[in-house]
């Protein structure tokens, strides 16, 4: 495989996304709401209520908190190539430039991983942007309300390190996939999106689990994703077919 053969076609990619509004906005918008919005109304709400909580209550509240805010980082990866990585092909339909594409003198694996490329860096490059506030915001104010730090811990560091970059390539390739089988942004955006579904139920054990508990669980589902992506990569490349997709959208 020729790796500067896949950076030509990401770069080319990501010079197109620079110039979506759409794509620019949601880079914006999800990770500031994820990553500035909810851990602010996470500690404010905590602050107004930590007079009426016995100091176990608080301790348990405030690392369910460090948790929840783990948790809803990890799916801005797995959300976001529902909006970006959708374009894939979709996106060349549109702008008349998927027969060129198709036509370069490039591997199918080539231009596979050089579209996986141009949506997993500014997917995982806002993701831990918006990491590094979130752990700023609860760590500045667990040091001024406690005296302590309560991230990183275990668990965040799972989930920053496996699940955020093991979901977004899950969610990269298959939105790739669906991408070179519809031919309408918003019906590849639907399908593409329920990649998330799955990361849900962590959300919600975030809430209720203890520290512990949430950590053997980010555990298994590091092992889960792993085997999924590997999966999803090869079906990727045995139902990627030039010709085919030609075929279906003139």
């Amino acid at each position: 495989m020729r790796l500067w053969k896949s950076w030509t076609v990401a770069s080319k990619d990501l010079s197109v996304f620079r110039k979506n509004r759409y794509i620019l906005y949601s880079l914006v918008a999800i990770p500031v709401m994820m990553g500035v919005v909810l851990p602010l109304i996470y500690v404010l709400a905590l602050g107004n209520a930590t007079s009426r909580l016995t100091p176990a209550q608080l301790s348990l509240v405030t690392h369910q908190i460090a948790n929840f805010a783990s948790t809803f980082i990890i799916l801005i990866p797995a959300l976001l190539p529902s909006i970006i990585a959708s374009y894939s092909f979709v996106g060349e339909k549109i702008e008349r430039s998927l027969e060129p594409l198709l036509a370069t003198p490039t591997t199918d694996s080539e231009l596979l991983l050089g579209k996986s490329l141009s949506s997993f860096i500014p997917c995982m490059g806002v993701t831990y942007l918006a990491a590094t506030i979130s752990l700023v915001i609860i760590d500045v104010w667990s040091e001024i309300n406690f005296g302590f730090l309560l991230l990183p811990d275990a668990y965040w560091a799972v989930a920053m390190g496996l699940i955020g970059p093991l979901a977004c390539i899950l969610s990269v390739e298959a939105n790739i996939i669906v991408s070179s089988r519809v031919n309408d942004i918003r019906a590849a955006q639907q399908v593409g999106s329920l990649i998330v579904l799955p990361l849900v139920f962590l959300v919600i054990f975030a809430i209720t689990g203890a520290a512990g508990s949430i950590f053997l669980l980010g555990v298994g589902v590091t092992i889960a994703l792993a085997i999924a992506d590997t999966a999803l990569f090869f079906l990727a490349k045995a139902t990627f077919q030039r010709e085919e997709i030609l075929t279906k959208w003139k």
